[in-house]
């Protein structure tokens, strides 16, 4: 009789699984949520997180276990074959223009973004054959799902992967979690996976992920999406059936629903934010400074029709700015902030206490940032306390009705660096869905912008019933505790495999 070692019985009684959150949105969805929190106290459970190198040590400290361990997800050397080896970058432009349709129900967005590169690459001659080629293996692509499956399984074959492996060899996990179905370089970690025979669970952690990302970069075994809405992008747009989606619910925003959310008061959150008593709050929720080059330029027009209009020169204008300008700059010359700096003191210095700006509570780390649970709560405070929400066609859309706060788009200047006005954003599949609502106002002149403040100002449940509807349509599944049943779903399949094995 053969008497296994000690560390064989300890293997079979012990599961493990690889856990891919190197995004700071990955580390806010999962790590940061009920998803990781729960999976950690399962007993016989060992978890392995994969960050960029340089800020294992800082999430170590901050997240780690005796059943955690942390390896770096090597990010430089993916990203280098992802972005500078002319045939990866070939098969992923094909892949972000790529879609899979069906009647009633086709995806915008790719015909967005096939608008952006046409300009971006328009001014080589070489780059534009290249990027005339990518568009017609797309168009091709996009007829069948036959084309799609094999322009995948070609770019596979080709790039498996296969500096994952070794991690495979160390570990034998039984599962891979990623927060993509395939997007940046987590397409290579999860082929590498499908080659060990490890189940591979995609966890979407954006409401546009489904639409605006590239076609799957991979085979998932399962995908954990936050709705039926995006399940059927998940089905429709990149070919995974069905019965491999499951809707979990929205993790991150649990708080908003599970009564955890603690509030200060008032007071002492117009002390916070250097708010005045008494007056009424208009929050700019700003996207990042690469989508929309001119968020300062609204602002200062702003202020200056704040001034001059009787109605609203009793209000306050809160900017809160996007984390993206809290990242470093290229070469890491200090932060992309910076150059918005002397901007906003002299705002400031015109405007005095008319104008309150809010960074975020990040924490600048040596490859990405730290999105805090902390910076989560204060903006759940702005949303909560504020009167009117001005936003730039992002997720604070839903966030703000989950708040019954009334919501305008600013779509003034340019879509990103094209000629397209910035109401080009309204054609993607995600904005369209929640602008054909009617729940959001959308303005494309200071006047209207102006106009529209006042209209909700006037009276706050102006498309209540709109914004309920916005809710009632994208948080329908497990609000409250959708953290804690994706984990459990997890651990579920991690049995189911293990049943499988034995």
């Amino acid at each position: 009789m053969v008497t296994k070692k000690p560390q064989e019985e300890k293997r079979e009684s012990q599961q493990t699984v690889f856990i891919s959150a190197y995004r700071s949105v990955s580390v806010r969805y999962i790590l940061y949520s009920d998803i990781f929190k729960r999976l950690r106290e399962k007993k016989g459970l060992r978890i392995v997180v994969f960050l960029k190198a340089n800020d294992i040590e800082y999430y170590r400290k901050k997240l780690g276990g005796d059943n955690i361990l942390f390896e770096s997800v090597l990010f430089d050397k993916a990203y280098s074959l992802l972005r500078h080896n002319i045939l990866s970058v070939f098969f992923v432009l094909v892949r972000r223009c790529l879609s899979g349709r069906r009647k009633g129900y086709d995806n915008t967005t790719d015909k967005v973004l096939q608008y952006r590169y046409k300009e971006d690459l328009s001014g080589s001659l070489k780059w534009r054959m290249f990027f005339q080629a990518v568009r017609m293996v797309a168009a091709i692509g996009s007829r069948t799902s036959f084309i799609r499956k094999t322009i995948l399984a070609s770019e596979t074959f080709l790039f498996p992967g296969r500096m994952y492996d070794g991690y495979f060899k160390k570990y034998r996990p039984d599962m891979l979690v990623t927060s993509s179905i395939g997007n940046m370089i987590d397409s290579y970690f999860m082929r590498a996976a499908k080659r060990s025979r490890c189940k591979v669970v995609s966890v979407v952690h954006s409401w546009d992920n489904t639409s605006t990302r590239n076609y799957r970069g991979a085979d998932p075994d399962v995908v954990i999406a936050w709705n039926d809405i995006m399940k059927r992008e998940v089905n429709i747009f990149h070919d995974v059936p069905e019965e491999k989606i499951w809707v979990g619910g929205i993790a991150h925003w649990d708080f908003y629903f599970d009564d955890s959310f603690r509030p200060r008061s008032k007071k002492e959150f117009l002390r916070f934010c250097g708010l005045s008593e008494g007056k009424q709050i208009i929050f700019y929720g700003t996207s990042s400074p690469k989508a929309f080059r001119n968020t300062f330029d609204v602002v200062e027009q702003l202020l200056c029709e704040m001034e001059k209009d009787p109605f609203l020169s009793g209000a306050q204008l809160l900017v809160r700015l996007h984390p993206s300008y809290l990242n470093r700059q290229k070469g890491n010359e200090g932060l992309v902030l910076d150059r918005y700096k002397e901007r906003m003191d002299g705002l400031k210095r015109i405007h005095g206490d008319r104008i309150a700006f809010n960074l975020p509570e990040v924490v600048v780390l040596n490859d990405d940032l730290d999105m805090t649970l902390e910076d989560m709560y204060i903006l759940a405070e702005i949303l909560k306390y504020s009167d009117v929400m001005l936003t730039e066609y992002s997720t604070l859309m839903i966030e703000g009705s989950i708040f019954d706060l009334p919501v305008i788009n600013i779509g003034l200047y340019n879509f990103i660096d094209t000629a397209k006005p910035a109401s080009y954003f309204e054609e993607m599949t995600h904005i369209k869905r929640i602008i054909e609502t009617g729940a959001t106002k959308n303005a494309y002149t200071i006047e209207q912008v102006c106009e529209y403040i006042k209209w909700y100002l006037e009276d706050p449940c102006r498309d209540r019933e709109l914004r309920k509807k916005v809710v009632d349509r994208e948080v329908d599944t497990n609000p409250g505790h959708a953290g804690e049943q994706i984990a459990e779903y997890i651990y579920e399949l991690l049995h189911e495999r293990m049943k499988v094995n034995s």
